[in-house]
């Protein structure tokens, strides 16, 4: 799709069938894909969450609240955009300092900055569990 998309938007002639049906599948795809990830996440939280100790509950709580956030975000901007696309308009463009630089942290600048928050929570909390096996 990273690649796909990008021609498609080249490419005048290419129909707007196939454009759909591209989208329908890729969603199934990735809707499968999640449901996958919060499964085994649940039964991995659930498995480790009676090993170990605080430090590791609080590191997955911290995690699971960001991941909940994202979403929220995802979801937020979405409908945002599509409520903006039926009435044709536009953001005002930010003018004082922290509109400035709420509007830069913001969006897709957020959710890369919380996925990489994300990556690096679940790496401690590898690390937390090795060391929680270590010591028992």
């Amino acid at each position: 799709m990273i690649v796909l998309s990008p021609t498609m938007k080249r490419v005048p002639d290419v129909p707007r069938a196939l454009s759909s049906a591209l989208g329908v599948e890729f969603r199934t795809i990735v809707v499968t894909s999640i449901i996958v990830l919060v499964a085994t996440g649940a039964i991995l939280a659930f498995d480790r969450l009676t090993e170990v100790e605080a430090p590791y509950a609080v590191t997955l709580g911290v995690k699971v609240v960001l991941s909940v956030w994202m979403f929220l975000m995802v979801r937020d901007r979405r409908r945002h955009l599509r409520i903006l696309s039926t009435f044709e308009e536009k953001p005002p463009p930010p003018t004082t300092l922290w509109s400035r630089t709420t509007a830069a942290v913001s969006g897709y600048n957020t959710l890369v900055i919380l996925g990489v928050v994300i990556f690096l929570l679940s790496d401690l909390m590898k690390v937390l569990f090795e060391i929680e096996l270590r010591t028992e």
